[in-house]
């Protein structure tokens, strides 16, 4: 069959659209040309609006200004029409010869890496089953431990699965990163009138910005093209609160911003980072977006544990991840003496280590490894908790090389942070007035942390002091208990989000800070969603992270 063919003169603002399919869904129209242009036509009828557009050719080829696309519409049609059949999958042994074809480097990431590359290209198609881990360790040369690690790898991307008794198969390409624990913590939160899961602060009394926009909007250093890490103003107002001596910050859109930067430029999938357990629950999203292995450490009354963090190091990570003071969800802090034995035992490593602050200023110290290990430790602060999430500014700073290495990344995006914010943000660390608001907003959250942990002791609950807001509190079932409050129109959010494996204990995390009244009914609610009896002296032990 002989293919029609037809020219159509688009001008450079339509291009992206021929690009993107998006001109040919639409009615066929004469283009907008300059009234000196060779190719216009006076005066087309309503008709003529739809026909095609034949210009002459040598009237294309005198339009410089223009982008000539050549159309096969029979071709095109052909292509629209046409049922596309999907590749066969492979059997395993299909499979076998094909990975030891593609793969020149016998590691457990260089295999993880060459499958998902052979996923996304179409050579592994989607329902190929793959050979055993026994039968791939013997063709390989690699050991069964580095083959059902690379599985596991890829199982946590969601581009294989196990089937139980009945082997591993392809599920298809990659798909884009999905922070499902935020998402169902976001879902589950957003239509409930008392929200004691996340960290909010909605009820309490906000700062007045305006004073700090307008001071930022004096600034002289405004509409410049070229950005700078970070301004002078607020590279001086975060000094007070930090706990080492630093040249090196860096402006962040957020703690979770800052970590994103921080991990795709040292992790890559496969790799292993150390993290505290519980942690919070978007590292877990972020470390599982990256394709990278978690590997927990439990957070124990003065710090990560240090025995299974010397256990940790024999795994080879490349990161290690942890929240020093007021850890979100469990609201543990450090103590000195557990910096002094963790600087020593990670003094001859050679990973960055990253600290997390989610509410800095709760505090008056800030504990932190970085003045014994200054090259290595990247100390992030976030401050929205305060000043509201649309003063959503992190700074970041530590380690020079590290710090470098997340700049490059921001401005390869173009995503630095506004002057505007980073200016408004100094403001509301050094203005006499709006520290004052501040000082009186963690006194009211220290007041309720206080006054719910008092209700809930009241109601069967053993407490453990901390600082707060976050309270860590263990169930004998969080999915019930969940279930249950919901039923009243509370959320709380279940403890497996914040860990990356299951615990003996389960938890649901609390904020302390949430509730300015009503506290001893949210507390007798809780109560009875666990099931505790009324009287103190009958209920076993158990503990909650105040």
């Amino acid at each position: 069959m002989k293919l029609s063919s037809s020219y159509v003169l688009v001008n450079r603002e339509m291009s992206m659209d021929i690009l993107a399919g998006g001109l040919f869904d639409q009615p066929r129209r004469a283009p907008r040309l300059a009234p000196t242009h060779p190719c216009r036509r006076k005066g087309p009828t309503a008709g003529e609006r739809s026909a095609p557009v034949r210009p002459p050719l040598e009237a294309l080829q005198s339009a410089p200004a223009c982008l000539f696309a050549r159309i096969t519409f029979g071709a095109y049609h052909h292509q629209r029409t046409q049922t596309v059949t999907p590749p066969a999958p492979l059997d395993s042994e299909e499979c076998l010869r094909l990975i030891q074809s593609q793969l020149t480097l016998r590691t457990t990431n260089a295999l993880a890496r060459a499958i998902i590359d052979m996923i996304a290209s179409g050579e592994l198609p989607a329902q190929s089953q793959l050979p055993t881990v026994r039968d791939l360790a013997a063709q390989l040369g690699m050991s069964r431990s580095a083959v059902a690690q690379a599985w596991k790898t890829l199982s946590l991307r969601y581009v294989i699965e196990t089937r139980r008794r009945g082997g591993t198969f392809v599920l298809g390409p990659p798909q884009p990163p999905r922070a499902r624990r935020f998402d169902s913590m976001v879902r589950t939160s957003s239509t409930m009138p008392i929200d004691l899961g996340n960290l909010r602060s909605d009820d309490l009394t906000p700062p007045d910005l305006a004073p700090a926009l307008e001071y930022a909007l004096g600034s002289r250093t405004l509409h410049n093209t070229f950005a700078d890490p970070i301004t002078p103003e607020l590279a001086a107002s975060v000094r007070p609160y930090w706990p080492s001596e630093t040249n090196h910050f860096l402006a962040t859109h957020g703690l979770v911003d800052a970590l994103e930067l921080a991990l795709t430029s040292v992790a890559r999938p496969g790799d292993r980072v150390i993290i505290e357990s519980p942690s919070q629950a978007r590292v877990l999203d972020i470390l599982e977006s990256i394709g990278a292995t978690a590997v927990p450490v439990q957070y124990r009354p003065d710090g990560p544990d240090l025995d299974q963090l010397r256990v940790a190091l024999i795994s080879k990570p490349v990161a290690m991840i942890y929240q020093p003071n007021g850890s979100a969800p469990s609201g543990r802090t450090v103590d000195d003496n557990w910096i002094e034995a963790a600087a020593a035992l990670l003094r001859d490593e050679s990973f960055p280590i990253f600290e997390l602050s989610l509410t800095p200023l709760m505090r008056s110290r800030q504990r932190s490894l970085a003045n014994h290990l200054p090259s290595r430790v990247v100390h992030m602060q976030s401050y929205n908790f305060f000043f509201g999430a649309d003063l959503r500014v992190a700074v970041v700073g530590g380690g020079p090389e590290y710090i470098e290495m997340m700049w490059m990344r921001l401005t390869y995006s173009s995503r630095w942070v506004s002057r505007i914010l980073q200016l408004a943000l100094a403001f509301q660390l050094t203005d006499a007035r709006a520290k004052h608001h501040t000082s009186e907003f963690v006194i009211e959250c220290r007041r309720r942390h206080a006054a719910f942990s008092q209700a809930l002791a009241s109601h069967g609950f053993d407490l453990e002091k901390t600082d707060g807001p976050h309270i860590w509190l263990p169930v004998p079932d969080e999915h019930s208990v969940c279930t249950r409050l919901s039923r009243h129109g509370i959320v709380v959010h279940p403890g497996s989000f914040f860990e990356a494996q299951p615990a003996q204990q389960q938890h649901v995390h609390v904020n302390g800070a949430a509730l300015g009244h009503g506290m001893d009914t949210t507390a007798r609610s809780i109560a009875e969603a666990c099931q505790i009896p009324a009287k103190v002296g009958e209920i076993s032990s158990v503990s909650i992270h105040r």
